[in-house]
């Protein structure tokens, strides 16, 4: 089994990379301007790390699930196979952000801001520019 980035999750992280180099700088700002009066901790920059890379796993297998949903021919295993890695991927966020947490290297604030990523952009810009219905599947 080889795990590839399809043509559409490669058009789409790209189209989305402007968003998320400006949401992480404001990210970083916001953590320069806290260091400033709470003290600098190198764990907030290392969450923000963690969160993008995170991220961008997350982004790719759910390119890579519906790939490989739209194959499939029966409905009950495409919904089997969605629903098994629905589970695996949020289990293995959680045991990526548990296991960097243990050993005390990330900030967990920064570290989950980088999750929300894509919702937030496909709700504020790809839904308001591309969103208008226009009766097209």
């Amino acid at each position: 089994m080889s795990l590839k980035i399809n043509r559409y999750t490669a058009e789409e992280l790209r189209a989305m990379l402007p968003f998320i180099a400006v949401t992480d700088g404001a990210v970083l700002l916001a953590s320069v301007l806290f260091g400033i009066f709470a003290g600098f901790d190198w764990r907030m920059f290392s969450g923000l790390a963690a969160g993008n890379l995170l991220m961008l796993a997350n982004f790719v297998l759910i390119g890579y699930t519906v790939e490989r949903t739209l194959r499939c021919r029966d409905f009950r295993r495409a919904r089997s196979i969605s629903s098994i890695s629905y589970g695996l991927r949020y289990a293995g966020l959680f045991a990526a952000l548990a296991g960097l947490l243990t050993i005390n290297a990330i900030n967990i604030v920064t570290a989950l801001l980088p999750l929300f990523y894509p919702k937030i952009y496909y709700t504020f810009f790809y839904a308001l520019t591309r969103g208008k219905d226009d009766g097209s599947c």
